[in-house]
């Protein structure tokens, strides 16, 4: 059940994000989901956590929809905490 509620608020923030786009852009929503991926990547050591996919979508220059994606990178990042909170 737990799953499904944030199933929910990824797919919510992700749905939000796409219609807050100032481009039409092919394929953004996978665009965003990837993004969203990339925020969530970390790297363990010792029990500190290295946001390494958040600090490389820092580096990517998207042409169109920079903030939407970087924002998506941010929405990744904010859950990823969550969840290594909550657990």
């Amino acid at each position: 059940m737990l799953f499904l509620f944030w199933l929910a608020v990824v797919v919510i923030g992700i749905v939000l994000l796409y219609k807050n786009r100032t481009q039409n852009e092919e394929l953004l929503a996978l665009k965003l989901v990837g993004y969203y991926l990339l925020g969530t990547f970390y790297l363990s050591l010792n029990g500190l956590l290295l946001p390494i996919g958040f600090v490389i979508s820092l580096f990517l220059r998207p042409r169109s929809n920079r903030g939407v994606k970087r924002a998506a990178a941010i929405f990744g990042l904010v859950l990823m905490i969550i969840g290594r909170i909550v657990s």
